[in-house]
């Protein structure tokens, strides 16, 4: 099958993969087919599973709390979504409702819909525009780290209280290892092969090929809908540096309230203790749970550090093209968009902590006004990556294809 990488715009032929091989692209070592378990049923049976465990694992109970079993406390996941409302701004409040609840729902739902299409072979309207949308929430869908802002969560508020998972808690756990699953036995490949398939020999005239799902495109040109998915073909990388810029230019003036502001704050009769993110790493630690400080330094501190320095050092490389070094500043990114959602773990363990420990008057734990900028400084952050195309830079050292 021929196909388009995405990130150098390399047209190859890919040959027929055995089970449990990989693909990568000749020029940039991008992954461009990995030969996952035969037919859909794996995939769609997580998808499937992971929709419906969705509902409890969002409505029941989370975890419990009391402090010396005089009083008691029970949270529930969707309650994160009120109690940041009524503390800090509502755009944390919506953002943690899309990323942990909503976007993985839907995009369950989105491939739920596609494979039971073609495991069945129903016909279906717009099924490549359908999967698209949900390869394009992927980024977005964040129940990993989710769950380990929620373990980080139960950590911190064993400090002042016991706390006990509950049935919500053991439900979303299952969920983020069912969407793991999911990932792993989707054979994506195969779902564009199955909605339309790929040419099979390396065309001898002008194609247009596809960003999203790498056709190559024989009776189309530039700038018609992808035949496939309905995205763009050959969509100028060009029209996307400027607003990834906008989101990195919009993002730097955060990091001073974002890391200088408390995040988290706990209101106790002794006083009123303020935690910025290095403030809540020295509380771990001082109270014994240095691992999971190190957890919230390097995800909260390094990573988000990095990928400011990274991404600025990609966008210089574009309007300063060399040749040399392409290869390696291409995987640099790949890592930079891995590693680009985890920081978020640091404004969730606030918006899920909040609700365990709230007894007014004697110990309540409240999202600071840190957690608010430092939200919006990890998504422009994760914008700014989504939205820079690594083709830019082969296409303006004169590697286009």
């Amino acid at each position: 099958m021929t196909v388009t990488c995405a990130d150098c715009g390399r047209t190859q032929v890919v040959p027929e993969l055995p089970a449990g091989a990989t693909a990568r692209c000749q020029r940039c070592a991008r992954v461009l087919a990995r030969r996952a378990m035969p037919g859909f049923d794996a995939a769609l049976a997580c998808a499937a599973a992971m929709f419906i465990l969705m509902p409890p694992a969002v409505f029941m109970p989370l975890m419990d709390s009391t402090i010396r079993n005089l009083v008691f406390e029970e949270s529930r996941l969707v309650s994160s979504v009120g109690v940041i409302y009524q503390e800090v701004w509502f755009p944390f409040a919506f953002g943690f409702l899309f990323f942990a609840f909503l976007f993985p729902a839907i995009r369950s739902l989105l491939i739920v819909v596609v494979l039971s299409s073609l495991r069945w072979k129903w016909r279906l309207w717009q099924r490549g525009r359908i999967f698209r949308w949900s390869e394009e929430l992927r980024i977005w869908s964040m129940t990993d780290v989710v769950v380990l802002a929620g373990l980080v969560a139960y950590f911190r508020a064993s400090v002042p209280a016991d706390v006990e998972m509950r049935v919500g808690a053991w439900c979303y756990f299952a969920v983020a290892l069912l969407s793991l699953a999911m990932d792993f036995a989707l054979d994506r490949r195969a779902v564009w092969n199955a909605i339309l398939p790929d040419p099979t020999t390396l065309p001898d005239r002008h194609i247009a090929s596809c960003d999203a799902c790498e056709l190559a495109a024989t009776s189309r040109r530039r700038g018609d809908p992808c035949p496939r998915c309905g995205a763009t073909l050959d969509r100028s990388p060009a029209k996307r540096f400027a607003p990834a810029f906008a989101a990195l230019a919009a993002a730097l003036p955060l990091c001073l309230p974002a890391y200088g502001a408390a995040v988290m704050i706990n209101d106790q009769l002794t006083g009123v203790l303020e935690h910025t993110v290095i403030g809540t790493v020295q509380l771990l630690a001082d109270h014994g749970f240095w691992q999971v400080g190190v957890v919230i330094l390097v995800a909260g501190v390094a990573i988000p550090t990095i990928e400011i320095l990274g991404l600025s050092w990609l966008l210089i490389r574009v309007r300063r093209p060399n040749r040399n070094g392409l290869v390696r500043r291409t995987r640099f990114y790949r890592i930079l968009r891995r590693l680009a959602r985890w920081p978020m773990v640091i404004p969730f363990i606030a918006a899920i902590a909040a609700p365990i420990v709230d007894f007014r008057g004697i110990d309540d734990i409240v999202a600071g006004p840190g957690s608010t900028p430092l939200f919006m400084l990890i998504t422009l952050i994760m914008l700014a990556v989504w939205l820079f195309e690594p083709k830019l830079m082969w296409s303006t050292a004169g590697e286009s294809r």
